[in-house]
């Protein structure tokens, strides 16, 4: 009889322990709304204005007057890790966007890299 109840104990801690999770987002801003396709769609060199990448991607991390540079950085960092019994699963997403302006506002180059 202890010895079931024992097992039955052992069971439910494994249950209870078995799922848990680590999510980090306090350095998740809005590019990770977005995958490198779909960066690609929204930016074209030489069509894509600096209202456009406002819109859609907010207000760059690099600098405080970003109307007035022609360098912009983008970064957004999520740590997600899980253990499921007894398998991690790491599923981070960090994200860094550049965009470089031309002296009338027009996106002339840009690099994305995702890790």
């Amino acid at each position: 009889m202890i010895w079931i109840k024992s097992i039955t104990i052992g069971i439910i801690c494994i249950i209870i322990t078995a799922c848990a999770s680590n999510v980090d987002r306090t350095k998740e801003t809005r590019l990770s709304e977005y995958s490198e396709k779909e960066i690609r769609n929204i930016i074209t060199p030489e069509v894509t204005s600096r209202k456009d990448v406002l819109i859609k991607l907010g207000t760059p991390v690099n600098t405080e007057n970003y109307n007035t540079s022609t360098h912009w950085v983008y970064y957004s960092k999520i740590t997600d890790r899980s253990i499921y019994l007894v398998i991690p699963i790491i599923k981070d997403r960090e994200q860094f966007l550049t965009i470089d302006f031309s002296d009338k506002g027009i996106v002339s180059a840009y690099h994305y890299t995702e890790k």
